[in-house]
């Protein structure tokens, strides 16, 4: 709530008759103000083994949050993949046993939810048009488990526009 002083009059306690009537006139001048639009919000859910997110997501800064709705511990990564690099391709990187370093632009950050819980952080990120975005879990069950993404814990999404 932001105060603004009423046409003609002052707020405070010098210009009142009395400590009462001050907090009168503050409570009565006292208007709610507009809050300011921020960036896009979206909640991406993960799964035992998926993600859920929309098809499309707009060109723009974007606030990311994640829920986990599964029974085990995930992460939702995000990595920028190089221009003309897709998902599949760095599966198959990743399959032979490579590293998918090579692919990608760089990693843009993670977020880490216990089973039915939702992060109490966010990614802030700007998501450039034109440009696919992958979302792995790494995370695995067990020593001698594959990983979450091996068990098609991934997606991606190519921002529309052109850069």
């Amino acid at each position: 709530m932001h105060c603004v002083p009423t046409a003609g009059r002052r707020m405070g306690w010098r210009s009142s008759p009395s400590p009462l009537a001050g907090l009168l006139l503050a409570a009565v001048a006292c208007q709610p103000q507009p809050r300011l639009a921020g960036p896009p919000e979206l909640t991406i859910t993960g799964s035992d083994y998926a993600f859920q997110l929309p098809d499309t997501l707009q060109a723009g800064r974007t606030v990311l949050h994640f829920t986990n709705a599964g029974k085990v511990a995930h992460e939702m990564g995000m990595a920028l993949l190089k221009p003309g690099v897709t998902l599949a391709q760095v599966l198959e990187r990743v399959k032979a046993g490579g590293s998918p370093d090579s692919l990608l632009d760089g990693t843009v950050g993670i977020l880490i939810a216990e089973p039915g819980v939702a992060t109490i952080g966010a990614l802030s990120v700007d998501l450039l048009p034109g440009r696919t975005y992958a979302l792995f879990c790494n995370f695995r069950d067990g020593p001698d488990k594959p990983p979450h993404s091996a068990l098609g814990m991934v997606s991606s999404r190519t921002i529309p526009g052109v850069r």
